[in-house]
């Protein structure tokens, strides 16, 4: 009985990664659109935001508050969370990078684009802001739930 009780906490964080990950892809669309149809861009902020964030909470809340423990850590746990800290580092490295490539191409495109108005910019890089904001903490709780469900499919 115990068994199925873990598999199906695995299954419910294999479930919580893609809500996330479509939370956060609504986002980035939203970013995208805001040049385009700012209404619709900002209707797909705010849900795409609230779906990343719900999910990021039950992935949290599934695997127990890992991503951020308390000063009682066993040895194994305390091996997987560094791990999991160096996912969320490299995630907001490529993120940050990303962020730079595309501020450069806006302020390019700014300078031949005078119906670019600078509210639009402004809103764009909240977004995109917003985005990084939401994936870097779950770049750490995705990478803990991938290893607590290996751990649990093995035991």
């Amino acid at each position: 009985m115990a068994q199925k009780t873990e598999h199906v906490s695995v299954a419910k964080r294999k479930r919580l990664i893609p809500t996330t990950d479509i939370g956060i892809a609504i986002v980035l669309l939203a970013a995208v659109l805001q040049f385009f149809n700012s209404g619709l861009s900002t209707a797909l902020w705010i849900a795409g935001g609230l779906i990343a964030a719900g999910g990021l909470v039950w992935l949290r809340r599934s695997i127990g508050g890992a991503d951020l423990p308390g000063a009682e850590l066993d040895e194994y746990e305390a091996q997987r969370h560094p791990e999991a800290r160096d996912d969320g580092l490299r995630a907001a490295i490529i993120l940050s990078a990303a962020m730079f490539a595309v501020a450069g191409g806006v302020a390019l495109a700014a300078q031949f684009s005078p119906e670019l108005s600078s509210i639009d910019v402004a809103l764009f890089f909240s977004k995109l802001a917003y985005c990084q904001m939401l994936w870097v903490p779950f770049a750490v709780a995705r990478s803990l739930a991938g290893k607590i469900n290996r751990d649990e499919l093995i035991a």
